[in-house]
């Protein structure tokens, strides 16, 4: 079985053919490229697995895939180098494709530890094009050495389980060390790859409060202290407010952080998501109630509890 894509030709010609009705003008890709992605990618037995992924997600998990696959966007070519020669680096992730040999394992982590957090339907709306199969994700920093006249960067590489990039989502442990993962590096695999996965969603657009969170919280009256938008259910920081980023915030600690963690005791100047279904931060009942809206939303619309995945990354 095959499943070919041609992604800029069909973009390209159906705004062609929806402008023709309007006008005469001629619309040109960005990119003189055409994209072909075609599966399976080799005759493997978890090639089937492959195609059978793409049949379920419309998403092309790929081992094979070309620089331009992993850091193209429409804006810059997001391969970490060197601005300028012994300068900073840039930051961003450097990947290597996955040894085939360790692939199945490496899809059995990704089934247990991501995909079995959500349902079809979930992953259907919400995979990335492309989830790129890889042995090597670093994920790129610098650090800096004094002593001489100038100021030396170098470059910092950390291994990452997962990061993402435009229309992807990379992910790691395709090599040896997908065997012999221990319990923790599991929590992490399962905290970085579900968050990576919701900020990709998030960038793309595609987590929009709904109108009951939106006007359940006054954003309009100026703050200046936690304490104030603690108070009125607004976890982002007071200085920078709205719905969308409120929204956002709420399912970033439902992801990473466990239910014990959202109920520790904590001060009120604490800004991370720690206590804040607690008596301290929630003083109104407000986060608590805007919190279930937001969990609520995912488990009626989708079948999803978002909460688990925090739990999850703590052991729990």
């Amino acid at each position: 079985m095959k499943v070919y894509i041609l992604g800029l030709l069909v973009l390209c010609t159906m705004l062609t053919l929806n402008s023709c009705k309007k006008s005469e003008e001629i619309l040109t890709p960005s990119d003189n490229t055409i994209e072909l992605y075609s599966l399976p990618q080799g005759n493997a037995a978890f090639d089937q697995n492959i195609v059978d992924y793409y049949g379920k997600y419309g998403a092309y998990m790929l081992y094979k895939f070309t620089e331009k696959d992993a850091y193209w966007t429409p804006t810059a070519f997001k391969k970490p180098a060197q601005i300028v020669p012994g300068g900073l680096w840039s930051p961003g992730a450097e990947v290597e494709a996955s040894d085939p040999a360790y692939i199945p394992a490496q899809l059995a982590l990704i089934q247990s530890k991501w995909f079995g957090f959500y349902t079809d339907k979930f992953l259907k709306k919400f995979l990335p094009t492309k989830i790129l199969l890889c042995r090597r994700v670093d994920s790129i920093s610098n650090s800096f050495v004094f002593g001489g006249p100038t100021v030396v960067y170098v470059k910092q590489a950390k291994k990452v389980p997962a990061f993402y990039n435009y229309d992807n989502i990379q992910v790691n442990y395709g090599d040896a060390t997908v065997n012999t993962m221990t319990a923790a590096e599991q929590r992490l695999f399962i905290y970085k790859t579900n968050l990576i996965f919701v900020q990709s969603m998030m960038a793309r657009g595609l987590t929009v409060p709904t109108t009951e969170f939106a006007t359940s919280a006054d954003y309009v009256t100026a703050m200046t202290t936690y304490a104030q938008s603690y108070g009125k259910g607004i976890i982002v920081p007071y200085n920078a407010a709205s719905a969308q980023a409120d929204w956002n915030a709420y399912m970033t600690a439902m992801v990473t952080y466990s239910t014990v963690q959202l109920n520790a005791p904590t001060t009120i100047t604490d800004s991370t998501p720690i206590g804040i279904l607690g008596a301290t931060k929630d003083t109104n009942s407000q986060i608590k109630k805007r919190y279930n809206i937001v969990r609520n939303y995912y488990i009626n619309e989708y079948g999803v509890d978002l909460q688990l995945i925090g739990n999850a990354t703590r052991g729990l």
